[in-house]
C-alpha cells in the first residue's frame, strides 16, 4: 500500500504532462489503425468493371480491366504488458509504474484489450502478480501503482507463462511488450559456512538466463506474437 501512494504521489505530481502524454499515444494509435482499416481502389483482374479502360479493348492488350476495394487491415490487436518486478528495478519503482499506465491507458482508450502483469523469483518459485486483465474495467488500470520491486528475475519462464494464454486469444495480432533492465538474471545467494548452494539459483545467471530468454522470444514469434522489449 506504501508503494502505491508513493507511485500515485509522483504520476499525481506531474499528472498535466501524463495524460498529454496518454492522448498523444492514443491518437497516434487511432491514426494508425484509421489508415490500415480504410479502403482504396486498386487495379484487379476481377472486380466491378473500370469504365475508364473499356476503350481498350479489341484495340491493345488489356489486363486489370476491373478495380476493387482493398485495404491494410491486418485485424484486430490485443497486447499484454509484463514488467520486470526485481529489485535490480529497485528506486525506479514510481517511473516504471507511470510507463507501463500511460501504454495501457493509451491502448484501451483505443480500443486495444490489454492486460499487464509483474513478475520477480525467489530462489526456485517465479511469481506473477496481475494489475489487470483483458477484460477488467479501465478503473482496474489504477492496479498497476501497486508496483513494487524485490526479489530476481527469470524472464524466460515469464515470458513463457504470459505467452501460453496470450497465443490463445482470437485476435489476429498478438503483442507483447517486456518493460525491464534488459537482465535476465536471478539473484545470486552464497551460501554460508561452506554449505551446499541454493538449488537452482546459480544456474540461472549470464549466458544460460540469456540463452533461455532468447529460445522463449524465439518461441513466441513462431507462435504468431510480437515481442518488443522496452528498456527501463
Amino acid at each position: 500500500l506504501r508503494d502505491q501512494h508513493s507511485n500515485l504521489a509522483v504520476y499525481q505530481g506531474s499528472i498535466r504532462v501524463y495524460m498529454r502524454t496518454i492522448k498523444r499515444l492514443r491518437d497516434a494509435l487511432l491514426r494508425t489503425l484509421m489508415m490500415e482499416r480504410s479502403k482504396y481502389p486498386v487495379l484487379s483482374d476481377w472486380g466491378g468493371i473500370n469504365v475508364k479502360k473499356l476503350w481498350r479493348v479489341g484495340k491493345v492488350p488489356t489486363g486489370r480491366m476491373f478495380q476493387r476495394l482493398d485495404s491494410n487491415d491486418k485485424g484486430g490487436f490485443v497486447v499484454d504488458l509484463l514488467l520486470d518486478s526485481s529489485m535490480s528495478q529497485k528506486g525506479r519503482e514510481a517511473f516504471v509504474a507511470i510507463q507501463a499506465y500511460i501504454i495501457t491507458m493509451a491502448l484501451l482508450e483505443a480500443g486495444i484489450p490489454c492486460r499487464v502483469t509483474g513478475f520477480n523469483s525467489f530462489l526456485n518459485f517465479t511469481v506473477m502478480k496481475r494489475f489487470r486483465n483483458y477484460d477488467d474495467p479501465i478503473k482496474a488500470t489504477e492496479n498497476i501503482f501497486e508496483y513494487y520491486c524485490e526479489g530476481s528475475n527469470r524472464d524466460g519462464l515469464a515470458i513463457r507463462s504470459v505467452c501460453d494464454s496470450l497465443y490463445r486469444r482470437h485476435e489476429d495480432n498478438k503483442v507483447l511488450i517486456i518493460l525491464s533492465d534488459g537482465k535476465p538474471n536471478d539473484v545470486r545467494l552464497q551460501a554460508k559456512n561452506g554449505a551446499n548452494a541454493f538449488r537452482g539459483v546459480l544456474t540461472y545467471s549470464g549466458g544460460i538466463a540469456v540463452a533461455d530468454t532468447t529460445k522463449e522470444v524465439r518461441i513466441a514469434r513462431r507462435r504468431g506474437i510480437s515481442v518488443l522489449g522496452v528498456f527501463t
